[in-house]
């Protein structure tokens, strides 16, 4: 991996907590801590009785099976992304951080792009890749990012790449976070595996005009082409 990819990661922990996203009136605080699931309790309890003897294949030893390793491409700019479950397909820009370390955000006229943020990896390296786009454009409903709440697990996110190599993501889960609880580290902190995080706004309230809340959709890449 390249110098420069390594200097980005560490840019981006040290600065995320100073990170602020505003899309179509929608912004999200960097939260102190990023929420965090409890361990899950075990479903086995102990047992008095004496335990048996492993069978050969138990007791063999597994020195030769080789580490796992967890899929990763080389760096390389994103150049347009898929969603097949939403036929929907567009263009990614770059965008970056402004003066006052705020997130620079994709134009919102109609027919905009989304954005990837350079201050995370390229989509397919190692660590969360972020990308910004608008769920409704100047003009109606029709944003980059529009309906991405109905993304189930199990759904696949394509993205070109400058190189010609195609990252292909699945969707783990997907969360609706109240602006002044956006989870920072969760979202961009630096992760073992190559991911994806699609962020967009959420929660429209008609009474104040604004969205109150900001999506964030989750995918692990699994696939290289």
């Amino acid at each position: 991996m390249s110098n420069c990819a390594k200097d980005r990661r560490l840019r981006l922990a040290a600065g995320a907590a100073l990170l602020f996203l505003t899309l179509t009136s929608c912004g999200t605080p960097a939260a102190e801590e990023p929420g965090t699931a409890g361990s899950p309790p075990s479903s086995s309890a102990p047992s008095s009785s004496a335990p048996s003897a492993p069978s050969p294949s138990e007791s063999a030893p597994a020195a030769d099976a080789p580490p796992e390793v967890a899929l990763a491409m080389d760096p390389s700019a994103p150049v347009s992304f898929s969603i097949p479950s939403l036929d929907r397909e567009a263009e990614i820009i770059e965008t970056g951080l402004r003066e006052d370390n705020t997130l620079e955000v994709p134009p919102d006229n109609e027919g905009a792009p989304a954005s990837w943020y350079n201050g995370s990896p390229t989509p397919g390296e190692t660590g969360p890749s972020v990308l910004l786009g608008h769920v409704n454009s100047t003009a109606d409903e029709s944003g980059v990012f529009y309906n991405l709440e109905a993304l189930q697990a199990g759904d696949r996110i394509t993205v070109d790449r400058e190189d010609g190599s195609t990252a292909i993501f699945e969707v783990y889960k997907s969360e609706v976070y109240p602006k002044n609880e956006f989870p920072t580290k969760a979202v961009y902190f630096p992760v073992d595996g190559a991911e994806l995080r699609l962020i967009t706004c959420d929660g429209f309230t008609a009474a104040s005009g604004e969205f109150e809340d900001n999506l964030v959709v989750y995918a692990k890449l699994v696939e290289t082409a």
